[in-house]
């Protein structure tokens, strides 16, 4: 005879799933008694990525790095896919509380340099799949942006789309930055490159650029220079959205 079904009862979601919102398996899934737990392995892939890149990373080198077989890591991950999604709840760790409470500017801008923190803090970050976000932290992180501007003087249909604006735009900064910091190690010097590309740029009639070149603004940004950037860029978003 069959029981009553609980109609109420959330479904079940994918393992991948399951195990970062804590409704699904924990530990080995078969074999002998686990000697890892997900924990260990998240942190070691976080900090080979920390040092090395996302790119370097396998589940192969990561199970070396555990002293395990890269088969014993399936006991534990489904694919290199769920380690991803582990990665990113690692890297956003806990979403913030707001910075005030009363004034959405202020709790805006806090969680855009908390968040562009989390991304220096791990710059690998940018480099995994963008994802619409269904993991506790990034949904907590959502959450926290959604209640800051939920006092703003955009209409309600507006939010989310505001959201997502500051949300691309820290992304979109970080790499950027990151970018531009990898291009320092062009060969050329700042003064080489202005003396060598600014008589062709006045050939091509791209006097703006070519003055701009010779007046020492078009240079290397310091971390001073992108810190600036980025609350030049965030300030506009702001004012735009209160406008």
């Amino acid at each position: 005879m069959t029981g009553p079904v609980d109609g109420d009862a959330p479904p079940l979601l994918p393992p991948q799933l399951g195990r970062v919102w804590g409704t699904g398996e924990h530990g080995t899934k078969r074999g002998r008694r686990p000697s890892l737990d997900l924990e260990m392995i998240v942190t070691t892939a976080a900090e080979f990525a920390d040092s090395d890149g996302i790119a370097s990373l396998s589940l192969v080198r990561l199970a070396e790095l555990l002293h395990v077989s890269a088969n014993a890591l399936y006991r534990y991950l489904d694919s290199r896919d769920e380690l991803d999604v582990l990665l990113r709840e690692h890297a956003l760790a806990l979403p913030p509380t707001p910075a005030s409470g009363t004034d959405w500017q202020v709790d805006a801008r806090d969680w855009a340099h908390r968040l562009r923190s989390r991304y220096l803090a791990h710059p690998w970050l940018a480099d995994l799949r963008l994802t619409v976000p269904v993991t506790p932290n990034a949904l907590g992180w959502l959450e926290a942006l959604l209640a800051a501007l939920e006092s703003s003087p955009l209409p309600r249909h507006d939010i989310l789309r505001a959201a997502a604006l500051l949300d691309g735009f820290v992304r979109a900064h970080f790499i950027s930055q990151r970018d531009v910091a990898a291009w320092a190690a062009h060969p050329l010097s700042e003064e080489d490159l202005v003396e060598r590309v600014a008589p062709l740029l006045d050939a091509r009639g791209y006097g703006r650029v070519a003055t701009m070149f010779r007046s020492g603004r078009y240079q290397q940004p310091t971390a001073e220079t992108h810190e600036r950037e980025f609350d030049y860029g965030l300030e506009r978003i702001l004012l735009g959205l209160a406008a």
